[in-house]
Parts: structure tokens; C-alpha cells; sequence
């Protein structure tokens, strides 16, 4: 008789091969079924170790990681979740930018090299995703697709805690400064905005699309401008609000005195500016640890020892939102801008 595979293994212990090698090499499954697995493959004198399993097992544990702009603020707490849970389950991240000119190539590679991928805020097109992702190894993060498990933000509550904010100091007149017109997020943010200026009795007004960047921030600066007896502004994000902030008050306007401010992330910029910015906090760590956690549940078929999530949530984990107010907004100065 020739000497044990893992096939053997697996058939013993009535698991399938790809758990097997994560139950021997330090994966994400069950303690029993751990146990279960090593002893069948003590009994039958199975020996992991070799090149060519380690290189099939590394490549079970690698995971895609695609970003839409992969110098955004936004991103750097969210990465931090994601390697929380990676390192407790021993996974390898393989991290990408869509937001290139090769984006198709970017797609293939992270595919054809990791077990599943998370695909942060994408701006391409349902159809896009549909034909180059799989649903069954994909978790989208701040987007949402039908048949796609996603991890996102709770942006309508998140602006009904903005715009209440700004009705309960008084103004009246207030904006949204849009991101990219192909951002999901966006569209649900500028949605929550008209709907909340509603709900408040604020007049409303948008201005943009602009880009989703501190560059895009200072550009916009000018539609401010223009408008008038505009007295409070929610921006897209805190990258754009920081531009914004900037922009005005190169141009003598005082935050808060003459313009409220608030911003979407609670990024490091929004304690570092000065005034320092009220903003909403995404909880960009939760979303990132929650996405890593239903990817491997759906990957391991809910083999998680731990955090193991309903088919229901998988399909539709969303992350509350808080308000945290700080400097930049205040009670509207008597003299209008």
C-alpha cells in the first residue's frame, strides 16, 4: 500500500481535502473537526509539509484585497480591521488598486492568485462585477449588488445624525458637496441628504459631482461661493472636506463663524485640521474585520470557531454610524455670508 494522501484523510474523517489542509496547517476550522482530522491522519500516517501542499495551502489562505484609490485616508482603519482578522486566521492579503487604467488585469491576477476576494467601494458597473467576481468567494464593502454578500455603513442614519445636528443649531440653508458620480456610496449619501433636509425643514441644495479627493475639495470651493445664505455644508468625505475647509478659509471665510462643516469617515484628518471637523464615523475598522470575517465563513462554509454569521446577514451586514462633533460646526453668526 502506498503511502497516505490527504484524500485518504479526508475520506476517514469526513471532511472534505481543503479542510483537511487547513486543519493541518493552522487554518480556519471547528476544534473538533481540528482534532478529528489530526488524528485520522496519525493513525493513517499522514504527513503534511511538502512544497506542493504548502504552495496549494498558501494559496487556500490568500485573500484579495481591491481598493478604489488606495491613497484615500478612508482606508488605512479599515485595513486594520481586515489584518486583525487575517492574522488570527493565519490568511495572506494580497492588496491592489481598481482605480488604474489596467483595472481588468488588476482583477485577474487578484482572482487567479487568492482563495476569495473583498472589493472596497468599487465604482464599476453592476455588470462589470458580475462578470469578473464570483458570489460565491466575493464580499463587496460600501456596495451592494444583488446576490453579493456586502459589509456597509449605515449612511442614512449616519446623515440623519448630521443634518439633525445642523437644524438643531439653527441653520436653514444647507449643502451637499457630491463625490464621484459613479460612487455608490455617494448616491445613497446625496438620497439620505434630501431626504433628511425634508424630514429637518432645511432648504437644500447639491453641488458637484467632484472628485472624491483633497484636490476635489478645493474645487469645489468655488460652487460654495456662488451659493447664498448658505450657512452648513456636508461633504462626501473627510479627503474632500479637508480641501473644502482649506479652501475657504484661504478665501477669508470663517469655520464655523460663517460656514458649518462636516465631513463622512472620522478619518486622522478630521483630528488633525484645524478647526478640527465634525464628521460621521463609518466605523471603517468594524466594516473591515466584519467583510474579513464573512468572506472566510462563506470560503470555510461556517467552519469559524468563532463569529460565525446567518446566510442573512452575510447577505447584508450593515455598520451603525456616529456622529462625532468637534469644531467645525456652530450656531450660524447673525450676518449672512
Amino acid at each position: 500500500m502506498g503511502e497516505p494522501t490527504i484524500h485518504d484523510v479526508a475520506a476517514q474523517a469526513g471532511v472534505s481535502a481543503a479542510t483537511v489542509s487547513r486543519a493541518l496547517n493552522g487554518g480556519l476550522v471547528k476544534s473538533q473537526t481540528r482534532e478529528r482530522v489530526r488524528a485520522v491522519a496519525q493513525t493513517l500516517g499522514y504527513r503534511s509539509g511538502s512544497s506542493p501542499r504548502r504552495s496549494s495551502t498558501a494559496r487556500a489562505e490568500s485573500i484579495g484585497i481591491l481598493v478604489t484609490d488606495i491613497g484615500n485616508f478612508y482606508f488605512a482603519d479599515l485595513f486594520k480591521g481586515l489584518l486583525t482578522v487575517a492574522h488570527q486566521h493565519s490568511c495572506q492579503l494580497i492588496v491592489d488598486d481598481l482605480n488604474v487604467e489596467n483595472a481588468d488585469e488588476v482583477v485577474d491576477r487578484a482572482t487567479a492568485a487568492t482563495a476569495g476576494q473583498i472589493v472596497i467601494a468599487p465604482r464599476l458597473e453592476a455588470d462589470m462585477l458580475r462578470a469578473r467576481f464570483d458570489p460565491a468567494k466575493t464580499v463587496l464593502v460600501s456596495r451592494q449588488l444583488e446576490g453579493y454578500a456586502t459589509a456597509c455603513a449605515d449612511d442614512r442614519e449616519g446623515m440623519v445624525q448630521a443634518m439633525r445636528h445642523m437644524a438643531s443649531l439653527g441653520h436653514r440653508r444647507v449643502a451637499y458637496v457630491g463625490g464621484s458620480e459613479g460612487s455608490w456610496t455617494n448616491a445613497k449619501r446625496r438620497e439620505a441628504f434630501l431626504a433628511c433636509a425634508d424630514q429637518f425643514g432645511l432648504e437644500s441644495t447639491i453641488l458637484g459631482p467632484f472628485e472624491p479627493s483633497y484636490g476635489g475639495g478645493i474645487n469645489a470651493c468655488d460652487a460654495v461661493m456662488l451659493e447664498h445664505d448658505l450657512t452648513g455644508i456636508v461633504v462626501f468625505n473627510d479627503l474632500m472636506a479637508t480641501g473644502l475647509l482649506g479652501g475657504l478659509l484661504e478665501r477669508g471665510v470663517r469655520v464655523p463663524e460663517d460656514l458649518s462643516l462636516i465631513g463622512f469617515d472620522n478619518s486622522v484628518l478630521s483630528r488633525v485640521v484645524r478647526p478640527r471637523l465634525t464628521t460621521v464615523d463609518v466605523r471603517q475598522e468594524r466594516l473591515g474585520s466584519s467583510a474579513m470575517r464573512i468572506l472566510l465563513d462563506m470560503l470555510h462554509e461556517g467552519q469559524a470557531e468563532d463569529d460565525t454569521l446567518r446566510g442573512d446577514q452575510r447577505q447584508g451586514l450593515v455598520i451603525p454610524e456616529m456622529l462625532i462633533t468637534r469644531d467645525s460646526t456652530a450656531v450660524p453668526s447673525a450676518k449672512s455670508r
